[in-house]
């Protein structure tokens, strides 16, 4: 069994982190669930570690949002503030996806 990219506590931190930005409603677990760090006994939404197939030396981290509207985030803005939280849980690069909004 491989070990977890991350340990189920900093993934967490991270993804409260970004849930308490202005311009974020929630994390994005996908059509069917699939985006999301599965552990035992539970998973968290909206981060994804991906590697391209063939390419096992560029796997990035992709964390998926759903954009609150109502506070007119610069998403430009609030993607760039994201990344620079991630970097602080990861060393992969880091791709904000605003898949939904609220």
């Amino acid at each position: 069994m491989q070990p977890d990219p991350i340990p189920l506590a900093q993934a967490e931190a991270l993804r409260d982190e970004i849930l308490a930005l202005p311009g974020v409603a929630g994390m994005h677990g996908g059509q069917f669930g699939e985006v999301a760090m599965l552990y035992p006994g539970t998973r968290v939404r909206g981060l994804h570690l991906f590697t391209p197939r063939g390419r096992p030396d560029e796997t990035r981290m992709e964390i998926h949002l759903i954009a609150d509207l109502s506070q007119l985030p610069d998403l430009g803005e609030l993607a760039g503030e994201i990344r620079t939280i991630a970097e602080g849980y990861v060393s992969e690069p880091v791709d904000v996806f605003f898949s939904d909004a609220s």
